[in-house]
This record gives C-alpha cells, structure tokens and sequence, in this order.
C-alpha cells in the first residue's frame, strides 16, 4: 500500500528501542498515524522514509527556536503538532532580539542544576533533548511553556516570560515533568476518569482532565524540589539569593500540591501506576513538610 518495502520495519523498530530519538522522530510518526487515518498514503511514505533516515541518529542537546530558519521543514510540524489542542494558534517563533540571552540563560540554567542536584540534572539531560524558544503569535495570547507527547524529548519555553536563569530553570523543571509522565504512561494511564471530566487544577485556572490534575500536581512536587535544593545549596553563580520570596514560592507550591493530592484522592480512578507515582509523590512532600 505504501511502497516502502526499500525500509524493513523489524530493523527500524531496534535502532529506535536502542538510544534516544530527537522529537522530530515522534512528531513525523504521529503525523505518520494522522496520513494513514485520512489515506494520505504517499504522505505517509514520505513521513516513514524520514524516520528510517533519522532513527539511527542519537541527539545531544540542542536550544533552538521554533522558526523554519532553525528546524527546517521540523517547524511547521512542530507547530501544527503544538497547535492541535487550542483553540487557534498561538506557537510562534521568538523575537530575534532576545534570542541570543535566551540560549546564555538555558546555559546557566544547566550550570545552577548542575551545582544544586546533580542527580535532576543528569535526569533532565537525559529526559530532554531539545528546548524550544517560542513567543504567542499576538500580544493578546500567552503562555509559559508547553510539552507534547507528539514531540516528546522537546520543551517549549516562551522567552518572552523566560528571561532569567532561575526562571529558565523553572520551566525546564516543569515541562520536564510533563515528559517523565509521558515516559512513565507509555503503555498503562496514570488515571481512568473519562477526559471529558473536568476539576479545578492546581497550576491552570480552567478545568482541566483528571490527567491534567495529576500531571500538574506532580509538575508542583517537582518545582518544590528545585526550590527546596535551591534553598539548600544557595549556588555560588546566582548573583543575587532572595530567601523570601524563594521560601513563598515553596509554600505556595506545597499549598497547590496539598489541593491538588486531595482532589485526586477524592475523584480521581487511578491505575497501578498512577497509584505508585503519587504515593512516592506524597511521601515525598509529607517527608519534607515533616523535616
């Protein structure tokens, strides 16, 4: 039907179990799945030829942003894949201007991870691949950062909102825990409440899925845990230490953990594994809160 008896699948199938891909492999498959479901036979063809010549490539991290000058023909796909779920588009690239202190953050970004959990760090190089710089497309949208499982290994940032190490470092650790729960969920849910079911979430002020509820009561959990070593460590290279307001942070993310640990409690069906994450999650906060 496709015509690609050239790309035997078995061999293709072990050089993508082997290492880690870059997002763009993920984004192609799944526009790969949207060909086949509308019988756009020869696109698909197109799509799985493009993965057979990547998936013997292993990334290394790269910071780029989300233009076609960068990512070549990858950004128009990147961008209909973060796209897909909104109302409109609102993914567009970054202002040039910024762009350069944007990559010098992501640096020292890393470099502060790297002197206050070694072990988050070496996680999150491991988890992600590739961060995005991005903008809305209009000064009436916005937004703070998006993962996708579609381009999973990938984070998008806005630089607009994304303009000082720590707060690169927020994000990084927040999309990151999007990526970890896609990883965790690749062949069982974290929860079995129907998506058309809506809650009050943690970290968005619209309803959000029962899966959105956990996924963003564990992204609080996560971005604790920066601040908490954040507090601990106090690295040399941050200029400038504000204990107060990194002390509120921490309180407020508890606060939103708590809601967000009951909720869950309360409403949500989970599965074996959604079970284990947050009672490892819970334990966790309930060690620190005890401490």
């Amino acid at each position: 039907m496709l015509g690609i008896g050239d790309t035997e699948p078995e061999p293709l199938l072990f050089e993508i179990k082997a290492h880690r891909q870059a997002p763009s492999v993920f984004a192609s498959y799944f526009e790969l799945v949207f060909a086949l479901k509308a019988k756009r036979f020869e696109e698909a063809a197109r799509l799985w030829r493009r993965i057979a010549a990547a998936a013997g490539n292993t990334p290394t991290l790269k910071v780029a942003p989300l233009s076609a000058a960068a990512l070549g023909e990858d950004a128009a796909r990147f961008v209909r894949l973060l796209n897909a779920g909104e109302n409109g588009a609102i993914y567009g690239p970054p202002d040039p201007v910024q762009w350069p202190a944007f990559t010098d953050g992501v640096t020292e970004a890393f470099s502060l991870l790297n002197e206050m959990d070694t072990a988050l760090a070496a996680e999150i190089r491991a988890l992600v691949v590739l961060v995005l710089g991005s903008a809305p497309l209009t000064s009436e949208l916005s937004f703070g950062g998006v993962t996708s499982l579609t381009l999973w290994g990938a984070v998008t940032l806005n630089s607009e909102v994304h303009r000082t190490p720590i707060q690169i470092l927020d994000g990084l650790v927040h999309e990151a825990a999007h990526t970890l729960l896609f990883g965790y969920a690749a062949d069982e849910r974290l929860v079995r409440n129907p998506d058309s079911d809506r809650f009050a979430s943690p970290l968005r002020p619209d309803p959000r899925p029962m899966d959105g509820v956990f996924h963003a009561t564990f992204v609080c959990a996560r971005l604790y845990l920066l601040y908490r070593r954040l507090l601990e460590r106090r690295p040399a290279s941050l200029r400038a230490f504000d204990l107060a307001s990194i002390e509120k942070k921490m309180a407020e993310l508890a606060s939103r953990f708590e809601d967000g640990a009951r909720l869950i409690a309360d409403r949500a069906s989970l599965t074996p594994l959604g079970e284990k994450i947050l009672r490892s999650t819970v334990d966790y906060m309930s060690h620190d809160a005890a401490a």
